[in-house]
C-alpha cells in the first residue's frame, strides 16, 4: 500500500508538473514563473490541507518525501520547459484552447493529488466525513486555484469545465468507503471516478451553466481571453 501511494504522489506531481509548465508557456511566462506554476499547482492544495487539519508546519516545508516530490516537480518542469516538443503541444493547445494532453495529464494529477490528500488526513487522524471531503477537494484543487491568481485569471475551477464536481464525488464516495471495504478498492475506484467524469466532459465538451449577460463585450471577451496571441 505505502509503495502504491508512493506511486499514485509521484504519477501526480509529474502530471500536473506537465500541464503547469505548458500553461507557463501558454501565459508567457519565464522559466522562474513556469517553476513556481509547477511548484504552487503541486503543492500549494497540500499546504492549505496542512494549516487546516492542524499539520504545522506544512509538509512542504518538513517531510524528506515532498522534498523529492518537489525536486521531480523543479526537474520535470526544467526538461519540458526546454524541450521543443512541449512548446509544440503549447502552440497546439493556443489555437484549440484545449489538447487531450492537457487535459490527460490533469486529470490524472489531479485524480492522484485528491487521493493523497484523502490518505495524509487519514495517517494524522482527520478522519471526519467533513474534513476528509474538504482534505481531498483542496488538495486538488487549491493549487491551481493559486496558480490562476498569480496569473490573473479567474480560477478555472470556477468557470468552466466540469473540474470540481468530480473531485467532490470521488471524495464523498471515498469518506464512505474507505472503511468498508479493502482500502485498495476505494482508492482505484476514487481514481477512476475523477479521471472518467473529466475525460467524458473533455469529449462532449460539458460545462456547467453558465447566466447570461447583457453586456454583450463581456460574453464575447470570454473566448478571446482563451487564445493566446503567438
Amino acid at each position: 500500500m505505502d509503495i502504491f501511494l508512493t506511486i499514485i504522489q509521484y504519477v501526480g506531481a509529474i502530471s500536473f508538473t506537465i500541464s503547469a509548465t505548458i500553461y507557463a508557456i501558454q501565459k508567457r511566462a519565464d522559466l522562474i514563473g513556469a517553476l513556481v506554476f509547477s511548484l504552487l499547482t503541486c503543492f500549494g492544495g497540500g499546504a492549505i490541507r496542512d494549516i487546516v487539519i492542524g499539520q504545522l508546519p506544512p509538509l512542504i516545508l518538513v517531510s524528506a518525501d515532498v522534498h523529492y516530490l518537489a525536486l521531480v516537480s523543479i526537474g520535470v518542469c526544467l526538461i519540458c520547459y526546454h524541450f521543443g516538443f512541449i512548446k509544440r503541444v503549447a502552440r497546439f493547445a493556443d489555437r484549440h484552447q484545449h489538447s487531450f494532453l492537457i487535459e490527460f495529464t490533469d486529470s490524472l494529477g489531479l485524480a492522484s493529488f485528491v487521493v493523497s490528500g484523502l490518505e495524509v488526513a487519514i495517517e494524522y487522524g482527520k478522519t471526519g466525513f467533513v474534513i476528509l471531503v474538504f482534505a481531498g477537494c483542496i488538495t486538488g484543487v487549491g493549487g491551481g486555484i493559486l496558480r490562476d491568481i498569480c496569473s490573473a485569471e479567474i480560477p478555472s475551477v470556477f468557470r468552466k469545465h466540469i473540474y470540481l464536481i468530480p473531485v467532490i464525488i470521488a471524495s464523498v464516495f471515498f469518506a464512505l468507503t474507505y472503511d468498508k471495504i479493502p482500502e485498495i478498492v476505494s482508492i482505484i475506484i476514487t481514481l477512476v471516478i475523477i479521471i472518467a467524469i473529466r475525460m467524458v466532459a473533455f469529449k462532449f465538451k460539458l460545462n456547467l451553466p453558465i447566466p447570461k449577460t447583457e453586456n454583450k463585450e463581456v460574453e464575447q471577451s470570454e473566448p478571446q481571453k482563451e487564445l493566446v496571441h503567438k
